[in-house]
């Protein structure tokens, strides 16, 4: 009986220290939006998500700490989900979305 009460303490505690983590790592990124499109940033990765079904692409602009600028595109259209992650391995000091042939959103702060 005491191995089963140690079993069932050891997963609660394990289920806990996995959840602690998974709201530690989204807790960390910053998410703005353009439209119905979203770019969020972590310290050293962005991604873009396409809200919108109007045959426009979506991107994040991004700026890093080492001078670097790069984007990174939703790639898998209008489907309800974010495109992959990416970066460079630098900091990101500031980011912002875009949709091609429409225009961007206004550039944040990544703190």
């Amino acid at each position: 009986m005491k191995r089963k009460a140690l079993f069932r303490a050891a997963t609660m505690l394990g289920t806990a220290a996995l959840v602690g983590v998974a709201t530690t790592t989204s807790a960390s990124a910053v998410e703005i939006g353009f439209g119905n499109n979203k770019g969020e940033a972590t310290s050293t990765q962005a991604r873009a998500y396409d809200g919108e079904y109007d045959g426009n692409g979506v991107y994040v602009d991004v700026y890093t700490q080492n001078g670097g600028h790069y984007t990174v595109w939703d790639g898998n259209g209008s489907d309800g989900r974010y495109g992959p992650w990416s970066g460079n391995g630098s900091r990101i000091t500031r980011f912002r979305v875009c949709e091609d042939r429409t225009g961007c959103g206004g550039f944040v702060s990544n703190p």
